[in-house]
């Protein structure tokens, strides 16, 4: 008696090249993005956000958070030799005009500190 020969299933064709589905958190963090610039045209600028710290502190972590989700998934897209999806360019072109603008300032402010730069941390002239 002969023995059932099992079938060869058909393999799953894959495409290398097709483009992934990218994930919702791509598009959350393209609109969290957005967030300083909302709250700068809100307030009136840059400035009101940035001379505000705990709003500066939490605006800039939260945008920060959206910088490494686009980052992490370009890093991905490279390894896998494919372009990326226009999300994750856009997440990180907005994000990275809020973390220049605050990293530039703040490092004026705290060297205007340290070396004691403004009036308010000198004493009197006489």
């Amino acid at each position: 008696m002969e023995s059932p020969t099992a079938k060869p299933s058909t393999p799953r064709e894959t495409n290398a090249t097709a483009a992934p589905s990218h994930p919702y958190e791509l598009y959350v963090a393209f609109g969290v993005s957005l967030i300083p610039h909302a709250v700068a045209l809100v307030l009136g600028g840059y400035g009101r956000i940035i001379t505000n710290a705990p709003l500066a502190v939490i605006v800039t972590i939260v945008d920060l958070v959206a910088v490494v989700i686009a980052y992490l998934a370009f890093r991905d897209d490279t390894h896998a030799h494919r372009s990326s999806h226009w999300v994750v360019w856009a997440t990180l072109a907005a994000g990275a005009i809020w973390l220049i603008y605050a990293v530039f300032v703040g490092a004026v402010i705290l060297f205007g500190q340290i070396f004691c730069v403004s009036q308010n941390c000198r004493g009197p002239v006489h």
